[in-house]
C-alpha cells in the first residue's frame, strides 16, 4: 500500500515522520483516506494499491454511515517520493477486538480471527 499525501513543510511534520506507529485515523468508503491530526495544519492523504478483500480479512467493516471503517490507527511510513510513502505498518483499533494489524513490514498481516467458527 502507498500513501499519497502532502505533509506541511515544517519541523513538526519532519519530526512526526521520523517516528514509527504514528497516530492517525483510517476512513474508508470507496476510497481509503488517512487523517493526521498531529500535523499543523491537519492533513489527509489517499491510500493507493490496496485490496478491500485483503483489508477486511484483517479489519472488520462497521455498519452504516458514510464509511465502512472509521477508526483510530497507527501507521509507519517510508518516503519514496515528494508526496508518496510506502506504508510499512498499519494497525486499526476496534473497541471489541483491540488492535488489528493490517500491514507488517509492508506486507498484509495474517488474517484476524474475529468470529467463532461454527
Amino acid at each position: 500500500m502507498r500513501l499519497e499525501i502532502c505533509f506541511p513543510k515544517n519541523m513538526i511534520s519532519e519530526m512526526l515522520l521520523e517516528n514509527e506507529k504514528i497516530p492517525c485515523i483510517c476512513k474508508i468508503s470507496d476510497k481509503f483516506e488517512i487523517y493526521f491530526s498531529d500535523t499543523v495544519p491537519d492533513v489527509t492523504g489517499i491510500v493507493t494499491d490496496w485490496d478491500r478483500k485483503e483489508l477486511e480479512l484483517r479489519a472488520v467493516a462497521g455498519a452504516g454511515g458514510k464509511y465502512t471503517h472509521f477508526s483510530n490507527s497507527l501507521i509507519t511510513l517510508n518516503k519514496i517520493g515528494d508526496d508518496s510513502y510506502n506504508i510499512i505498518y498499519l494497525s486499526i483499533f476496534y473497541v471489541n477486538f483491540g488492535w488489528c494489524d493490517v500491514l507488517i513490514d509492508g506486507e498484509y498481516a495474517p488474517p484476524g480471527k474475529y468470529w467463532d467458527e461454527e
